[in-house]
């Protein structure tokens, strides 16, 4: 969950770069950080947790503020190496706004990406969170010119993650890195109740977000638009979201969106089926 300083007038989302061990997680964070303006990044920081390394930095989409003074800042986080401590993964997700999936797409490592994937599910499990109840993107790293047009998708599947967006990259030379994050960033922006916290704040307006601003043209193409239309009565308009249900098990998750007057909501009804 986004979190709201009323009084820095700050928001802050933490995104989690989540994959096996020689995955790319840390090279595509440096690569990434070094594309970004120094004047809106924080410092870069590899730091020991528990037996682990935890390498993360913090940076500002857009230097521009949002009405009534309001930043936002997002915090990017993994994981460097082998993980010998598969807690201090659990604990490096908890309160994430979004998860970038990193995997090498090579054959050799299907089940090493198998396995993460399955001990994510765990994890945010153990929050009382499903995947797909977080925004998140697939990045396929060391996807090259040999590996068959249709190979993503298939990789996708075979990680029951075919309903994310998937992104083909390398993370040695930085090509797909910056797409992913933009098409991640922009979902948890658009998770971000931005209009609520301010109208609790006093505030009467709802900001627009503008371009993010880095030397990247890629990182300029986020923005998120939180003029959501809603119909105009008192009565609440229920949309089954039906292209998003997911079957997980004998869980199956139902998204709705709920509109009443100039509020818009969105909920997950989560339902457990128990055959005799």
């Amino acid at each position: 969950m986004a979190l709201v300083n009323h009084a820095k007038k700050e928001i802050n989302a933490k995104i989690v770069y989540y994959g096996p061990a020689c995955s790319g997680k840390s090279t595509a964070l440096n690569y990434i950080y070094s594309r970004i303006k120094p004047t809106l990044r924080g410092d870069l920081k590899n730091v020991p947790a528990g037996a682990d390394n935890l390498l993360f930095f913090d940076f500002s989409p857009f230097e521009i503020p949002l009405p009534n003074g309001y930043h936002i800042r997002l915090h990017v986080y993994t994981l460097t190496g082998t993980v010998t401590n598969q807690a201090t993964w659990k604990m490096t997700l908890k309160g994430a706004d979004g998860i970038l999936i990193m995997v090498d797409s090579t054959a050799g490592r299907a089940e090493d990406s198998k396995e993460s994937v399955a001990q994510l599910r765990d994890f945010l499990s153990a929050y009382g969170v499903g995947l797909y109840e977080t925004p998140a993107v697939l990045q396929l790293n060391s996807f090259t010119s040999i590996n068959r047009p249709d190979e993503g998708a298939e990789i996708g599947a075979a990680l029951d993650l075919s309903t994310l967006p998937a992104f083909c990259s390398n993370a040695a030379s930085g090509e797909g890195l910056l797409e992913a994050l933009t098409a991640l960033s922009r979902q948890v922006l658009d998770r971000i109740t931005v209009k609520e916290e301010l109208h609790e704040a006093g505030s009467e307006s709802t900001p627009s977000f503008p371009e993010f601003e880095t030397r990247d043209p890629a990182l300029q193409k986020i923005s998120v638009d939180h003029e959501a239309k809603a119909p105009q009565d008192d009565c609440p308009h229920v949309a089954l979201l039906s292209h998003e249900i997911v079957s997980e098990g004998k869980t199956i998750r139902i998204p709705l969106e709920i509109n009443l007057g100039e509020t818009l909501r969105r909920v997950v009804i989560t339902v457990s089926v128990e055959l005799e």
